[in-house]
This record gives C-alpha cells, structure tokens and sequence, in this order.
C-alpha cells in the first residue's frame, strides 16, 4: 500500500519520541529518515525503525547523548555524537562544515562516538544545496561484507556520497553502498518476498543466494558467508568495490577515532578497541569552488557537462541518459504526489513496535 507522507513523516516522529528522544533531536532525525523514503531509498527510512529498536534494546544507543565540538582547526573540526543516532552529529558537522569552508575554502569534519546515520546522501545534498562541493562518508556498525575471494565477513557495506552544486535546481547527488547492496535493503527484499539479485550475497562455501529470508540470515550473522563488494566478483571489478570499502573505513573510522566493527576476527590483544562498543566514525568534506575560481564559471563547467551526458543518444529513447539522483528526484515527485510504498509485513512490524512503545498507530489499512 501507498500512504501519505505526511502521515509517514508524523508515524516517524511518533516512533522516535517513543524510544524516548528529545523534540528537537527527532525533527533531525525524521528529515533524514523521510529523504531517503522521499528518493526511493526504501531501504533507509521508516523501514529503519525497528532495527533501531532492537539496537535501542541492546543498549548501543545513548538517546540522552548530545554531539558537541570538541576540537576545532582552521579548516577543520572533531565532534564528539555523544553516542547518539548519526543524524545528529552528521548534521551538526554539515553545518560546521558549511561555516568553515565558506571562510576557508575548505572543510574536514570528522564524527566521533557516534551511530547509524542514515543515507549518506542526505548530508552530501545538505552541505551542496549551500553551494559546496561535497564528499561523505561513514563506519559502519554491521559487519556483513566478504573481502573478494574471502567467506568470512569483515567489512560493512560502507557508503559514500558526493554533492555538486548547480546553477539552479537540486544539486548532484551520488550516492552508493560500496557493497553490492545495502545491507537493510536485504530486509527490504524480505519485506516485499522478492528473490535477491544473483551476486550479491554468498553463502559461507561462496555460492550465491537468492532466497530473502536465508540472505537477511546472512547479512545479519545468523548464516555463515556475506554480502560481496561492489563488482561481486573479481572478473567484474570486486577489488575496486573492497578498495573503496577500505577508503571510506579509513576517512571516517580510523581518522575520526572510531572503532572497526571486523575487529572480532583478530585476537583480543591485537583489537585496538575492546569489543562491544559501536563508535561509528563520520567522515565530511566541504569545499567552496569561489575560493579557486569564478563560482560561475565553474557552474558552468558542471553545466555543460550535464547537457553533455544528456545529450547521449540512449539505447532506449524512453530511458534517456541520466545524471547521478536524477531518477531519486522523479520519484520523489511521484511520491510527494502519489504516497510512499511500503510492505505490509513492515506494516504489521510498525504497528508491533507502536503497540510496544504505546505511540498511537496512524498507517491502518
């Protein structure tokens, strides 16, 4: 079924005031979370909620902790999440990130002690939208990614984003998994019974696994074996997805202080964390293109890109050539207008979790 989105929107802040979070944390949240159901990133919005729940249950998240900056540079600043959600101390590291580069050129941001942000491009499309260039990424806290030629998952699926600011209009917006999936999208398929996409989730002998219920298994530690790196196998460019995977780990975990969730497989005395503590790190890169040139000319230069790639003869005359979040935005038109889909097994999942949190329920059929 299809439901309003400002019903959405008010069924997630309903939710996150049940888990006990403040007013204004939960409009930071709830933005997040609704962009990504806005743009089709079904597997980053409401859909969220009852894993976060469970992680809530689990005592891996401080609802109470609030994100200060504890260190700052001339162009460059740390913030401590508090070990709250993600939203927060990414969002608060998007504004400073924006202030400093509007003054120095240019921007690093790194988040500490912090958790599950949600849709990397949400902060890449924040921090463009000022008129930056942009570069995102984050830690992760699931470990659910197979190096290439490896059984055993050691990587989370580990996203980056980029944002590119226009002369009018959306900026560009990139954003992907360096995995061959998101892992909560797995949950997705489950939610909709749709068999997986061959190539994105082996089993602990390698062989591939199409069956929703055995990938989520999987994905989620149950099973042995993981997601594979973007390129799924090495004939088809999985070094390149496992490099970028290690890239991101090195921007936003190891710069940020944060821990590596695949350090379980190393013996105690080589972790350089103990293990049962998330600190997802953030990672943010914010730089101003005035502070190198026209800010015209280099619009400009993006734009004639655009018309470049759009000028493409298509395979098919009805699937033009398309620029990074150029389809995100169509369906989102379509959804502002029309309503957001979602499962009726992740229905019958939310009105559990309203029932337990005692929120009212609104998305009834």
């Amino acid at each position: 079924m299809t439901y309003d989105v400002n019903l959405v929107d008010e069924q997630i802040h309903l939710m996150l005031s049940g888990f006990g979070i403040i007013d204004s944390q939960v409009d930071l949240i709830a933005i997040g979370m609704l962009y990504a159901d806005l743009r089709g990133v079904d597997s980053h919005g409401i859909a969220l909620l009852p894993l976060y729940y469970k992680w809530l249950q689990e005592g891996a998240l401080n609802v109470n902790g609030c994100p200060k900056i504890v260190k700052t540079g001339v162009s460059s600043a740390v913030i401590d999440g508090g070990g709250n959600f993600g939203f927060l101390g990414a969002s608060m590291a998007c504004d400073e990130a924006a202030r400093i580069a509007k003054s120095s050129g240019v921007a690093a941001i790194t988040v500490t002690n912090s958790h599950h942000f949600g849709a990397a491009g949400f902060y890449a499309h924040k921090i463009s939208s000022a008129g930056l260039l942009s570069f995102v990424t984050t830690s992760t806290k699931v470990v659910c990614v197979v190096p290439p030629g490896g059984v055993e998952p050691v990587l989370g699926t580990n996203p980056l984003a980029y944002g590119v600011p226009r002369i009018e209009g959306d900026p560009i917006v990139f954003d992907i998994a360096t995995a061959s999936v998101a892992g909560n999208r797995i949950r997705v398929f489950k939610y909709q019974n749709k068999p997986i996409p061959e190539g994105w989730v082996v089993d602990s002998e390698g062989h591939y696994v199409t069956d929703p219920s055995v990938a989520e298994d999987i994905v989620y530690g149950r099973l042995g074996g993981g997601i594979t790196p973007l390129g799924s196998k090495l004939s088809m460019g999985s070094h390149k997805g496992y490099g970028l995977s290690l890239m991101t780990h090195f921007f936003a975990g190891c710069l940020s202080g944060g821990s590596f969730s695949g350090r379980s497989i190393l013996p105690s005395d080589q972790r350089r964390n103990p293990l049962g503590r998330d600190n997802i790190g953030h990672f943010i890169l914010a730089i101003d293109p005035s502070n190198f040139g026209e800010f015209s000319d280099f619009t400009m230069s993006v734009n004639e890109v655009v018309e470049a790639m759009h000028a493409v003869e298509s395979i098919d005359s009805s699937k033009p050539v398309m620029l990074p979040g150029e389809i995100e935005q169509r369906v989102m038109a379509d959804r502002l207008q029309n309503g957001i889909p979602i499962a009726n097994s992740l229905v019958q999942q939310l009105r559990d979790l309203a029932h337990t949190l005692k929120v009212p329920f609104l998305m009834s059929d």
